[in-house]
């Protein structure tokens, strides 16, 4: 007698393969996308002052005023988007608190909303949760898993409300270029469309293009929900801390509806935004070395390996090598490779259809486990052939 919205919210194909290995010490795990470094000890320390001072009573539902205005100055800084700390910024549970705030605030029962695909799970998962239809724009290897407008507006019908942008692209690292992103703005405005930008992944790009964040264009601000996650940026995952921007009415519809759920987020993960997003950002440049290092790393060693296709990712810190030529679904490659090589792996198809023929990987992990991994596959996966 549950309710039917459990039936059509799917379960994470993620932590299905996850949970397959969880305890076990014997295995390369490269699955779930937690970055590996530790959070910097200047957010640690201000968590820990924030306790000292009493930072343990609710808050405004929108989060703390000073660290609003601290996000607000980091959106100006690094997103070239203006934000009213007062009504335009928001605290939020993680990205992921944010995410499904803007589909229930934005999404009716019956609205068509586009996803990249393949892409996160929970863009799904939420676009059914707010019982709207969920509308696929394929990503495509040859576009460098970058969505174009071409894809979008073949795809935008009279009851198309919202469409999800997600650059860099979780599984794929894609990035959407700044001319599709202009491209798609213009389509939105022209067809009366919202956007939920998830840019989680923000601060890992590897190409020279400074991205462009389309609710900083003319005419968006009003119809785009922007996200961001500090968990990938400061290493933060635990802590379950985001930030979301958008306009007065967006922002006060998303607050309202938080009151009801949670709250705020706990005010000692926000006094560790605070000190994140305001403080010194060399951890961040440093990770993104880290990162920058291991893709060259990965990418080289898979293309080594007969069988695999990969283009080196624009962003975020997963590849996504097409393993067509092996002959078989993703899925199975992928327990196939489990109980052979104990290296972890997710299959495609848990993307979305359109993730099938490949698999991703997360090289999050140090290069030594990298390499390590790319030893066993490469000992095993030619036999396939």
């Amino acid at each position: 007698m549950l309710a039917d919205r459990n039936v059509s919210v799917p379960g994470s194909e993620i932590r299905k393969i996850f949970n397959m290995v969880v305890g076990r010490t014997d295995v390369f795990d490269m699955t779930v996308g937690i970055p590996d470094f530790d959070t910097p000890d200047h957010i640690k320390e201000a968590a820990k002052q924030a306790i000292d001072d009493g930072y343990t009573r609710y808050t405004h539902n929108a989060g703390l005023i000073e660290v609003r205005e601290a996000l607000a100055k980091k959106l100006k800084r690094d997103n070239g988007i203006d934000a009213n700390p007062e009504n335009e910024v928001m605290c939020t549970a993680g990205g992921m608190g944010a995410l499904v705030l803007a589909n229930l605030v934005l999404v009716n029962p019956g609205d068509e909303v586009l996803y990249p695909e393949p892409g996160f799970v929970s863009h799904y998962a939420h676009i059914k949760l707010a019982e709207g239809i969920p509308v696929p724009i394929q990503l495509k290897k040859e576009n460098g898993f970058g969505m174009t407008a071409e894809d979008v507006e073949r795809s935008i019908t009279d009851k198309t409300k919202m469409i999800v942008l997600n650059s860099p692209n979780n599984p794929s690292g894609g990035i959407t270029s700044n001319s599709e992103m202009k491209k798609i703005a213009d389509l939105c405005i022209e067809n009366d469309i919202y956007v939920v930008a998830d840019e989680a992944y923000e601060k890992f790009r590897y190409i020279g293009e400074k991205p462009i964040y389309i609710g900083a264009l003319p005419g968006m601000k009003e119809r785009t929900a922007s996200l961001f996650s500090l968990s990938k940026s400061y290493a933060m995952t635990g802590w379950r801390i985001g930030a979301v921007t958008g306009s007065s009415e967006i922002i006060g519809a998303m607050t309202k509806l938080q009151e009801h759920i949670i709250a705020m987020p706990t005010t000692i993960s926000q006094k560790a935004a605070e000190a994140a997003v305001a403080g010194p950002q060399d951890c961040v440049e440093e990770m993104l070395q880290t990162f920058a290092k291991r893709r060259d790393i990965i990418t080289k060693g898979l293309n080594a390996i007969e069988g695999v296709e990969l283009d080196p990712p624009g962003g975020a810190f997963y590849v996504f090598p097409d393993i067509s030529a092996y002959g078989m679904k993703s899925y199975d490659l992928v327990l196939k490779i489990m109980k052979e090589t104990n290296v972890i792996t997710v299959h495609g198809s848990a993307f979305g259809k359109f993730g099938e023929g490949f698999i991703r990987l997360c090289y999050a992990v140090s290069s030594e486990r990298i390499n390590e991994a790319l030893s066993r596959l490469d000992t095993f996966l030619p036999k396939l052939l």
